[in-house]
């Protein structure tokens, strides 16, 4: 999202008018997610999608009347037509999709600029737009811990929204909260806000810079994620072998694991050159809050690391059921490219609540079958 808003900062600062197109609600099987957004250029400019196709055609043709007359514009995309060869979008969903004329000037600009600066910053922040109603398009910025800025235009019914927009923050999720009349204790019309909250990109860190982490340090930032890489070899850890990593650390590996910044937002895999590396750093992460821990290794070699951690470090077994070792989602892997994928492939079904099923399933579920067996003994 830091893309979109930073090409629309560029749009903005050379005086060029453009529309911006938001998803902001989907029944079924649609081509992308709620809160994607596109920029739409006058001279075909574009930036991002939200989707390809009919559907995006339809929400171009109506993002040019939006730039001609300043006044937003909400497009329902539906692809529920039966299917056919002649059929041009067969998702079978449907997306309404709020298309809207980006503020022109500097001051009018503001509330955009503010935004791109606490996402740069990796601040918990929102954009709170009116989607429907008779204030539509007016927006504010939403922090946890500040006033907004902007208005929503909502009068008496102001703070109530606010309120409502720090309660979707909080839960990390785009939402389009929807406000009846008869809601109100005072008559008036019904309105609806998209409440488009800027989660911080997930950080990937990747402990060790061999030949597997190259390729997973590329896909890794293709799919938005924040990299990080680390390893205590200067040779193999510098800018010109990541060059698309955020960060790049040539230093000893547990002390500097040790002293990084962690949280919920974070992804680490480990494989460095050496197992023992691998497991001094997993000692270091296994009670940390982080979203996901990889390791690498064979089945028969990740048994032996936690029985050997079990008996000598008296660690509770538990403990490893959240650690997804041996690492990946099984495709058949071979080059380091391939195995790059199925690492992120892991990594991103984690980060979404996917579906896929993990390579080290299988040993966790023995492992706890196991424990529950040495319970009723």
């Amino acid at each position: 999202m830091e893309t979109i808003y930073t090409k629309l900062a560029d749009f903005v600062a050379a005086d060029e008018t453009v529309a911006v197109a938001t998803i902001i609600d989907i029944k079924g099987s649609v081509p992308r997610e709620v809160g994607a957004k596109m920029i739409i250029h006058p001279l075909g400019q574009h930036v991002g999608t939200v989707g390809g196709g009919c559907g995006e055609a339809d929400v171009i043709r109506t993002a040019l009347d939006v730039i001609q007359t300043g006044l937003p514009a909400t497009v329902r995309v539906d692809l529920t037509e039966d299917v056919s060869m002649q059929a041009l979008g067969v998702c079978g969903g449907i997306m309404d999709v709020f298309v809207e004329r980006a503020p022109v000037g500097q001051i009018a600009n503001l509330p955009y600029n503010v935004l791109r600066q606490s996402i740069l910053a990796r601040e918990p922040v929102a954009l709170a737009t009116v989607v429907g109603g008779p204030s539509v398009g007016q927006e504010a910025v939403v922090w946890l811990d500040r006033p907004p800025l902007g208005s929503l235009g909502l009068d008496d019914m102001e703070a109530q929204v606010i309120a409502d927009a720090q309660a979707v923050l909080r839960s990390r999720q785009h939402k389009l909260l929807r406000y009846p009349a008869s809601s109100f204790q005072l008559p008036a019309s019904s309105f609806s806000v998209f409440v488009e909250v800027q989660r911080r990109a997930p950080e990937l860190l990747i402990v060790g810079a061999g030949h597997i982490a190259v390729p997973l340090a590329q896909i890794a930032t293709l799919c938005d994620f924040s990299v990080t890489v680390l390893d205590d070899r200067p040779s193999f850890a510098n800018q010109a072998r990541f060059p698309t990593a955020q960060k790049v650390i040539a230093a000893p590996l547990r002390e500097t694991v040790a002293g990084l910044s962690l949280d919920a937002d974070s992804y680490v895999v480990l494989v460095t050159r050496g197992h023992s590396h691998d497991v001094e750093c997993l000692l270091d992460v296994l009670d940390r809050p982080v979203a996901y821990i990889g390791m690498i290794g064979s089945q028969r070699r990740v048994d032996a690391v936690f029985e050997l951690l079990e008996d000598e470090m008296h660690i509770d077994p538990a403990k490893f059921d959240r650690v997804y070792a041996p690492i990946g989602i099984a495709i058949g892997a071979h080059t380091p490219g391939e195995i790059a994928v199925c690492i992120m492939a892991e990594v991103i079904n984690v980060f979404r609540g996917g579906p896929a099923v993990s390579i080290s399933e299988r040993r966790r579920e023995r492992d706890r079958r196991r424990r529950g067996d040495a319970v009723k003994g």
